[in-house]
């Protein structure tokens, strides 16, 4: 009968590990999906033979464009394979945090981690691909081989994070104090061992992931656009920095406020070294605030959040207290994110950039260029065309005002004389209403508005 019963507990939670994956996609499939439009330009323009860093400017590492890259090829380009690329990378993190929270604790702990991460996952902005949603998987899988001291495979995953988002290197915070935990003198030969086994591991992933990249002709380009400037002039750069309002700032953190509660109960390993792997996870946000910034965050909240759901019989009564009046909170605002969020149309997809794409299908012909200028990236990608300048820069001040940029593009277009310039209206504000100068000059010296839609011009030759 005991066997029995087992084996009823098993099929009952793998029966709830599938209903949640399911639930997690019709919420996704029901809330407005971000579709970035990097993640469609930036991979399409590879698969056209552009190479990245040297022939488009890109302020990140290369593993996830690898990979889309990869998926365009096979799949062609479009919003429907962006959206399954994102949501079967969901499911696979949620996959691996039920695995490796049943692992290290238990079932049930595993299954009460899903839950809280379903929410806070697209609370967060997680519906849309960026660099950030695919750290959080790889996070995952770094705690699990830290946790199980598997030092090699852990510094060879750090290495493919950094890799996909240079704010991986703040997860060597808890990496770190696991190596010199209890550390004495005696110990420091033992702290020599593990730690050189991580770094072998990390060495190892980056000498063959430098060595393809120099193999391709672009490391100068990468070492300039993904350190040099990616981490040296952008994080700083005007309008780049973006701290939140005091609003902002207690929405962003309230999910977060079940974490000193973990404290609290008995089963949680380490409590302090979960605590620091959020914040890890948490400093990415930093200096441009954005909600999608929490997602390598994420999954570790919501193992302190399964921890204490599931124990909540450990707690005394003031805290449990404290718990009820946390998930009535984060209930409310929770609601109304979904209510405002639901069946709302793609952002960046808008009516109007197709209508803007079907106009450029129907008025070039094959290897015509255009240009965008002040309107979504992804107009390139949708309509199948090519920018008129090489290297590829993105219509944002802190690009633009780098020497000799505008020079290079106002050069290029004068040259090849695209077919057709879409160009959006500037606004007063924000980043719509920076005016490139010199490219503006050249603009209106030879080109002509020839169609409206909506926000948008379309301008020919004069």
């Amino acid at each position: 009968m005991a066997k029995l019963a087992t084996k009823k507990d098993k099929i009952t939670k793998k029966g709830l590990l599938i209903v949640f994956l399911m639930f997690h996609i019709f919420l996704l499939i029901s809330l407005k999906f971000t579709a970035w439009p990097e993640m469609t330009l930036w991979p399409y323009l590879i698969t056209k033979g552009w190479l990245p860093y040297k022939d488009i400017a890109i302020a990140h590492t290369p593993l996830l464009l690898v990979d889309l890259t990869i998926l365009y090829k096979i799949f062609g380009v479009g919003l429907s394979q962006l959206k399954i690329y994102t949501w079967l990378l969901i499911l696979l993190t949620d996959s691996l945090l039920y695995w490796v929270v049943k692992e290290i604790w238990n079932k049930k702990i595993a299954l009460c981690s899903l839950l809280f991460y379903i929410p806070l996952q697209l609370f967060y902005e997680g519906n849309g691909l960026w660099f950030d949603l695919a750290l959080a998987p790889i996070a995952l899988i770094i705690y699990y081989l830290i946790k199980k001291k598997d030092y090699v495979w852990a510094g060879i995953f750090w290495a493919l994070a950094f890799l996909t988002k240079q704010t991986a290197i703040y997860f060597l915070i808890p990496i770190s104090i696991v190596f010199i935990k209890g550390l004495t003198i005696q110990k420091i030969g033992k702290l020599f061992k593990t730690s050189k086994k991580f770094i072998l591991g990390a060495i190892s992933a980056f000498v063959i992931s430098i060595v393809i990249i120099w193999a391709l002709g672009f490391l100068k380009e990468f070492y300039y656009w993904a350190f040099k400037f990616g981490v040296g002039v952008l994080p700083a750069a005007q309008g780049q920095i973006n701290f939140p309002s005091l609003r902002q700032l207690a929405v962003s953190f309230l999910p977060f406020s079940i974490v000193p509660l973990i404290f609290f109960i008995k089963k949680t390993k380490e409590p302090f070294l979960l605590s620091v792997w959020i914040l890890a996870g948490i400093l990415g946000a930093f200096p441009r605030w954005e909600l999608f910034h929490f997602q390598p965050a994420l999954p570790f909240l919501a193992i302190a959040g399964g921890l204490v759901v599931a124990q909540t019989k450990q707690l005394k009564p003031f805290f449990k207290a404290l718990l009820i009046g946390y998930v009535v909170l984060v209930a409310i605002l929770f609601s109304k994110f979904y209510a405002r969020e639901w069946g709302r149309e793609e952002r960046f997809y808008e009516p109007e950039i197709k209508q803007i794409v079907s106009y450029i299908e129907a008025n070039t012909e094959q290897n015509d260029k255009i240009y965008v200028l002040n309107a979504w990236d992804s107009i390139y990608a949708l309509s199948n065309t090519l920018p008129a300048s090489r290297p590829w820069i993105p219509h944002l001040s802190w690009y633009m005002k780098l020497l000799g940029i505008q020079e290079d593009i106002v050069s290029d277009i004068d040259i090849v004389r695209p077919k057709l310039i879409v160009q959006g209206k500037y606004g007063e504000t924000g980043l719509g209403a920076y005016k490139p100068d010199l490219i503006d000059e050249f603009i209106r010296n030879n080109y002509k508005i020839s169609e409206s839609i909506g926000k948008y011009y379309i301008l020919k030759q004069k």
